[in-house]
C-alpha cells in the first residue's frame, strides 16, 4: 500500500561512496631503505588570512602579541563590557589579521551547550521536509545553531534510535515528526519520558493522550471548506477516496469532509468511501461506474488524484464536465495538470516558525506549560471543480 504523506525531505541515496585506491611504492621488509632528507629554504608569509589558517590562532596567541591578558582579550572579542573602545579595536584588528576563529566547541563545553537541535522525520518521502528544514535553518542558524536530521523510516524502533543519538549528540531539543501520527497504534512511551524528564521537544503532528508542545496543520477545517465549495456548486452525492484509519491526518481530513456535509444535511454514504489499499483505483473505477455514482471526489492527497486522473478519463468521464476532483496539499505539477486540480495548500513556513518559537522557549524554560498550535490551510479553487452535472 502507498504510504500516505503528511506534513513531512527527498530521499537520500543509499550506498557508500567508493574511495580512491592509493599506490604505494612495494617495500622489502628485509632490504633497509635510505631516509633521503632535502633541505629547503623555506619563507615564512606575512601574518594575515591566508597565513597558516591551520595552526591554530588561540587567544594566548592574541594577548601576547597584544600585550595584554587573554581576559581582555576575550571581554573584547565576546563584546562584554570592561575594555576601552580603543583596546576592543586594536585587539579585534589583530584578531582578524591573525584569521583568529573562536573555538566553538570549548566554548560549548565551558557553556554546557552544542549549539545543535535535531529534526526527527517520520518518513522522508515528501516535499514538505524540504521546505520545513530549509525555514528551519533560517530561523536557527542566526543564533548559532546547527540541525542535524533522521529519518525513522516509519519505525517505532528507529524512531526511539534516532532520539537517543541525537541526545548522545548533545542536541538541547529536537523536533519530531512522530510516527504515532502515521500508525495510529504506535507506542509512546518514549516521548512521554522525553516529557517527564523535561527533555526540550515540539512535535510537528499529534501523539493521542500525550500532553506536550504540538504544532500541525488544520486538517478538520480545511475538509469542511472543500466539502463545503463542493454543495455550494450543486453537488449532493459526494465521495471520498483514501480512507486510511491508522493515519491521524487522513482521520481528520475525513472527518472534516463528513462534518462539511452534515452542515448542508447531506450524509457522507459508506459506500461512497474509497479506502486507500492495493487496488484501490479500480476500487474507484467500480464506484464511478454504479448508478447514482458520486458528481465529486475528493482524493486523501494530491498523488491520489494525480493516480487516479487517467482512469477517470478512461471511463469516459470528463473532469470536471461529469465528475468535480478536490484534493489535498498542492503538489507542484497540480497547477500544470489539465484541468488544473483545486486543493489546499499548507503553510509550511508558519508551521516551522512556529515550532522553533515553542522549541527555543522550552529550551529556555523546560517547566512552561506545553502549547498546542493549529495552523489554518488554504484552499485553491481551480479548474477541476465545477457545477454539478444535471
Amino acid at each position: 500500500m502507498q504510504n500516505l504523506p503528511t506534513p513531512g525531505c527527498a530521499v537520500p541515496t543509499s550506498g557508500k561512496i567508493p574511495r580512491p585506491r592509493v599506490e604505494t611504492p612495494a617495500l622489502s621488509c628485509c632490504t633497509p631503505q635510505p631516509l633521503a632528507i632535502t633541505k629547503l629554504p623555506i619563507k615564512l608569509p606575512p601574518f594575515g588570512r591566508t597565513a597558516f589558517p591551520t595552526l591554530g590562532v588561540t587567544i594566548d596567541d592574541i594577548a601576547e602579541l597584544a600585550n595584554t591578558s587573554t581576559a581582555t582579550v576575550s571581554r573584547a572579542l565576546n563584546n562584554k563590557p570592561g575594555v576601552t573602545e580603543s583596546t576592543r579595536q586594536r585587539i579585534t584588528s589583530l584578531a582578524d589579521k591573525l584569521g583568529y576563529r573562536p573555538n566553538r566547541i570549548a566554548q560549548n563545553l565551558a557553556l554546557q551547550k552544542s549549539h545543535v537541535v535535531g529534526i526527527v522525520a517520520a518518513d522522508l518521502v515528501n516535499a514538505f521536509y524540504i521546505q520545513f528544514f530549509r525555514c528551519v535553518q533560517r530561523t536557527i542558524e542566526p543564533r548559532g545553531y546547527q540541525v542535524l536530521i533522521a529519518d525513522s523510516e516509519q519505525s517505532i524502533e528507529k524512531e526511539r534510535h534516532n532520539i537517543e543519538v541525537m541526545r548522545q549528540h548533545r542536541a538541547e531539543g529536537l523536533l519530531i515528526f512522530p510516527v504515532g501520527d502515521w500508525k495510529r497504534d504506535a507506542e509512546s512511551d518514549h516521548l512521554l519520558e522525553l516529557r517527564l524528564r523535561k527533555f526540550p521537544f515540539v512535535l510537528i503532528g499529534k501523539v493521542e493522550g500525550l500532553k506536550c508542545d504540538w504544532v500541525t496543520s488544520d486538517e478538520i477545517n480545511t475538509g469542511r471548506e472543500i466539502a463545503g465549495h463542493l454543495v455550494s456548486l450543486g453537488h449532493r452525492r459526494i465521495g471520498f477516496v483514501g480512507r486510511d484509519p491508522e493515519n491521524r491526518c487522513v482521520r481528520e481530513r475525513l472527518q472534516g469532509v463528513r462534518e462539511g456535509l452534515a452542515a448542508a444535511q447531506l450524509p457522507l454514504r459508506d459506500e461512497h468511501t474509497v479506502d486507500l489499499r492495493d487496488g484501490w483505483i479500480e476500487d474507484m473505477a467500480r464506484l464511478l461506474r454504479q448508478p447514482g455514482r458520486p458528481t465529486a471526489l475528493v482524493f486523501i492527497n494530491d498523488i491520489c488524484a494525480l493516480m487516479a486522473h487517467r482512469r477517470i478519463h478512461e471511463l469516459g468521464l470528463s473532469i470536471p464536465g461529469d465528475l468535480s476532483i478536490a484534493a489535498f496539499d498542492d503538489g507542484i505539477w497540480t497547477r500544470h495538470l489539465k484541468p488544473t486540480i483545486s486543493t489546499t495548500s499548507e503553510d509550511g513556513e508558519e508551521v516551522a516558525r512556529i515550532a522553533m518559537d515553542l522549541l527555543l522557549q522550552r529550551m529556555d524554560d523546560p517547566e512552561r506549560p506545553p502549547e498546542q498550535h493549529l495552523v489554518p490551510q488554504k484552499f485553491l479553487v481551480r479548474e477541476s471543480t465545477g457545477p454539478a452535472p444535471r
